[in-house]
């Protein structure tokens, strides 16, 4: 009997340590916590997984008839533990937890057809220990490949993916048909095996790795495709914005050009107003004369190419809309922060800001933007009035426009995790404030003054 829960508990642990390792290595960056206490609650899941299995999964024990219960009580525990440790939505842990589970079991249903089909004069519990743990080295570099190498890049995600919901079904499937199958067969007894037996477990034990790997595969290159689109679509959004600020800058050219050679005749005229000593004439004419030359007058918010467009661009959509509009910009012409994070920054919370003000049906109707380089970090502050209603829940705030969460502050809160910033909301019942501060990571560069 003691042997026995010596032996269970030398293969689990070393099982557990191996797979600890594997995959918390590309989650440290998800850690909530340091290094030490999630070591701790990893040894805590190793010393439930320790207790399930005896109580649960060991022949002859009492509570054996109730393997389902514990298998589920398993992964209940796991996928809180796991949620403790690391960041992350519930559906996504749910599918990391069922896909270690399927790892765990293919080693132990090998090693089990493989113990099955000797005749050793030792404890079985000791020889299935060891054999265990040599299939588990033979799979460490599959492990690797698997929950290092491409589990990593789905770590990096960026942004809450809806496919999470659905996709845990899959190892859930997969872990049904071990159950019903190879547990049926080689689990509950010792029975004999044979060569025929040896060669279905390791071929479902490589359909099921190959199946996780195809599914992380694809988990990729789906993100690379919204990622691409995204790029794209911003991409298409600044061309768009430097076209209309381009065509702007033309259209002042011209109407400059136009002013310079109506001033000869506008002199005469002034000139003769004076001649004539008619200064109420002249007051009117004045009146009349300065709004063109004001209108060409060319307006520049900061020396920065990126962000003078965006606000350019939405300072003209807001004013055609009626919207009074204040801007106090200096942000320096190079900055430590990707042109595309500047973009979807600024460009979100301003276009949000312009929308929501432009559906107010009250006055006032305004927007202040003000931001400006504080030593290392880039600080917005973008304040309106609006009229909808926020709705905000499950720490998340939802759009008005469509169903689910608002892709503006999503984009936003994702490239202030990615700078290591912050990002504030704010709001009363006119009022809606988003400040954010986003770090530069290298540089230094002297800040200049924005007109």
């Amino acid at each position: 009997m003691l042997i026995d829960i010596i032996s269970t508990t030398l293969r689990v642990v070393v099982c557990c340590i191996v797979f600890a390792y594997c995959l918390f290595t590309p989650f440290k960056s998800r850690f909530r916590y340091n290094n030490l206490v999630t070591a701790v609650l990893a040894g805590l899941l190793t010393a439930i997984t320790v207790v399930v299995i005896v109580l649960f999964l060991t022949s002859g024990k009492f509570l054996v008839k109730y393997s389902s219960f514990g298998i589920v009580l398993w992964i209940l525990t796991a996928v809180a533990i796991f949620r403790i440790a690391i960041k992350g939505s519930f559906f996504e842990i749910l599918f990391i937890v069922l896909m270690v589970l399927n790892l765990y079991v293919n080693i132990v249903a090998i090693a089990k057809v493989i113990v099955n089909s000797l005749s050793l004069n030792l404890p079985f519990s000791m020889v299935y220990a060891l054999v265990v743990i040599g299939v588990l080295i033979v799979c460490i570099p599959l492990l690797w490949i698997l929950m290092v190498r491409l589990y990593k890049q789905v770590v990096e995600f960026e942004g809450n993916f809806s496919f999470w919901k659905y996709i845990w079904v899959i190892p859930a499937l997969i872990y049904m048909i071990f159950f019903v199958k190879i547990v049926g067969d080689y689990w509950k007894a010792h029975v004999p095996t044979n060569g025929v037996d040896i060669t279905f477990t390791v071929l479902w034990a490589v359909t099921t790795y190959t199946f996780f790997l195809v599914t992380l595969l694809m988990l990729i290159q789906t993100y690379r495709g919204i990622t691409a689109a995204q790029q794209t679509k911003l991409i298409s959004s600044q061309l768009r914005m430097q076209e209309d600020q381009y065509q702007r800058m033309i259209e002042n050219v011209e109407n400059n050009a136009r002013l310079r050679h109506d001033w000869r005749h506008h002199l005469l005229s002034i000139d003769s107003f004076l001649d004539n000593k008619d200064m109420e004439g002249l007051r009117n004419y004045m009146k009349a004369l300065a709004p063109e030359y004001l209108a060409g007058e060319d307006i520049s918010f900061c020396q920065n190419p990126v962000v003078n467009a965006i606000l350019m661009h939405y300072y003209t959509v807001a004013s055609a809309e009626g919207i009074v509009v204040t801007v106090k910009a200096n942000v320096r012409e190079s900055l430590d922060i990707q042109d595309t994070d500047l973009c979807i920054v600024f460009g979100n919370l301003v276009e949000n800001a312009v929308e929501a003000c432009a559906t107010r049906e009250k006055n006032p109707r305004t927007i202040e933007i003000k931001a400006d380089v504080e030593g290392r970090q880039l600080v917005l502050a973008i304040r309106n009035t609006y009229q909808r209603a926020v709705i905000f829940r499950d720490k998340q705030y939802y759009s008005t426009k469509h169903e689910g969460e608002g892709m503006g502050i999503a984009s936003v809160k994702r490239i202030v995790e990615k700078n290591k910033g912050v990002m504030e909301i704010h709001y009363d019942e006119d009022n809606f404030t988003v400040q954010v501060m986003l770090k530069m990571i290298q540089g230094d560069n002297e800040v200049r003054k924005c007109r």
